[in-house]
């Protein structure tokens, strides 16, 4: 048998808030899988083992929504900011929109003392986010039936502009959501869309219009300040702030366990942080600051089963900037002017990868003759890995990029190249085209 990590823990017991689906695990029993849901969560396929190296083979995502808080580099957010003329404000290692409709939490910081100190300044920066998922529940009659699920969780407020209100969360907690809703610290309600998602990362950005704030709540709530994810250091103490299992918002206290950690969680793998800080359902995206109240990870994930205490796992601040920064600066165009590829793709999942020793990514199958990928020299077998800076994992992650271009629009697509029998990385130049019935 392979060796695993925690082979001895008797790892088990971990639940599927929405499904209560068990699965038997041949290496080590009974798990039920959830993704820390309040009430609410996402479907887990049944886990496999993984060699010991592979950190987090029981990983459950706090799915009950998240708490969440996203960042932009300085570089990226000054000039989108400038361009569309509305002043910028320097926060921490962020640039955050700030049109002073609503004024940012970094003052009252910078006279904080004590954990409660900060906690004060950074509560009217963390919202609630409760939605209606639908998702696919298991049925006696039918196999499998597709269910409205409430969940609740988290997010942090980022950025806005003269006319709206931007708050980061995880995408997990919005994904397949028919509603969204955003509750502020004065216990103010209001209805949300989303403006952008990247599954890769499991990050999203859902807006708020800020003519449907009271004039009191705009007065009371406050943007988050950004910190320095690349200065943290293990020991460093933290605080979690979310809506834990869906009862408001509450406080954990640890420290950073580890950094570089690489997790997968439905065969996708990330490089998080890793907290003993409790994160619970309701947390998902949570916001993980430092001494200073400044944001400086995403709680994403926790380790879970019996005898397994105080692993969870957060995106750092700085791998979400340029992500989050982009999901608020693009715009979904109609889908009869949007761009297209022209390929015909198959995912190269993990297990796919592992077998026949292939990168993941998305494999091009077959060209669409004088297409945009042809033209720009992409060939059959070539394996896409991102568009622009965005990670593709799947044919999903690509179709929910290209939602954001317009045909006519030029986009680098990096992909692995067979060279000599090895894969090597190349970027393409392609000026997207109209609908051709593929991607």
């Amino acid at each position: 048998m392979e060796n695993r990590e925690f082979e001895n823990e008797n790892v088990q017991n971990v639940q599927n808030v929405q499904t209560e689906k068990t699965y038997q695990d041949p290496y080590q029993g009974q798990y039920q899988y959830h993704a820390a849901g309040a009430p609410g969560g996402m479907n887990a396929e049944m886990p496999r083992p993984r060699k010991s190296s592979e950190f987090g083979k029981l990983i459950k995502k706090s799915v009950a929504a998240g708490l969440v808080f996203g960042l932009v580099t300085s570089g990226v957010f000054f000039g989108v900011m400038k361009a569309t003329g509305y002043d910028v404000e320097s926060v921490g290692n962020a640039v955050m929109y700030q049109s002073e409709k609503v004024g940012s939490n970094a003052k009252q910081l910078s006279t904080a003392s004590t954990i409660s100190d900060i906690v004060d300044a950074s509560m009217p920066s963390v919202v609630a986010i409760t939605n209606t998922t639908q998702q696919e529940v298991p049925d006696f009659f039918f196999g499998t039936q597709t269910k409205e699920v409430p969940s609740a969780g988290s997010g942090i407020i980022i950025a806005e502009d003269e006319k709206y209100l931007y708050i980061a969360t995880n995408n997990h907690v919005v994904d397949s959501s028919v509603d969204n809703k955003v509750t502020f610290s004065d216990n103010e309600t209001v209805e949300a869309t989303v403006k952008g998602t990247n599954a890769s990362k499991d990050l999203a950005v859902v807006a708020v219009k800020l003519n449907d704030l009271k004039d009191s709540t705009k007065k009371t709530i406050k943007v988050a300040t950004m910190g320095d994810s690349s200065k943290c250091k293990v020991g460093d103490p933290v605080i979690a702030i979310g809506n834990a299992l869906g009862f408001g918002q509450s406080v954990t206290q640890g420290c950073v366990s580890a950094l570089n950690r690489s997790v997968t969680v439905e065969n996708i793998t990330n490089t998080l942080m890793q907290t003993d800080a409790a994160i619970n359902g309701g947390n998902s995206g949570g916001a993980l600051l430092n001494a200073k109240g400044e944001v400086i990870g995403i709680n994403s994930a926790k380790y879970s089963g019996e005898g397994v205490e105080g692993m969870g796992y957060a995106i750092p601040i700085n791998d979400a900037k340029a992500i989050i920064e982009s999901l608020i600066s693009m715009e979904a165009v109609a889908e009869g002017e949007q761009g297209y590829l022209g390929i015909y793709p198959q995912d190269i999942t993990e297990d796919i990868a592992s077998v026949y020793n292939m990168p993941e990514g998305i494999y091009i199958r077959e060209l669409v003759p004088g297409g945009a990928a042809a033209q720009a020299g992409l060939q059959s077998g070539d394996i896409i890995t991102k568009i622009d800076n965005f990670e593709i994992h799947t044919t999903t992650d690509l179709q929910a990029q290209l939602k954001y271009y317009k045909a006519g629009s030029e986009v680098t697509i990096t992909a692995q190249v067979k060279d000599g029998g090895k894969y090597t990385e190349k970027k393409f130049k392609v000026v997207l085209q109209r609908n051709s019935g593929n991607n």
